[in-house]
């Protein structure tokens, strides 16, 4: 499952983000911070990885789609 979190900025600039880029998972936004203070996420854009123990791993920056196959499949 996927999960986007938004932390900086407005909910109206996240739906347009949302819209622009055509993003179909869900996404909340974390005006407290605690998600990103809890996984160590200190810009955007990153990504936490979490399985099905709840291990998380943290990787800054844009992946591309193999990259993002490697990590998903380092957690199944």
């Amino acid at each position: 499952m996927f999960l986007g979190v938004a932390w900086s900025g407005t909910s109206d600039a996240m739906l347009d983000f949302i819209d622009r880029h055509g993003i179909t998972f869900p996404t909340i936004v974390d005006q407290s911070g605690e998600i990103y203070l809890r996984f160590k996420v200190p810009y955007q854009p990153a990504w936490v990885f979490i399985d099905a123990e709840g291990n998380n791993r943290r990787v800054m920056g844009s992946l591309g789609e193999d990259e993002l196959l490697e990590n998903i499949q380092t957690i199944t």
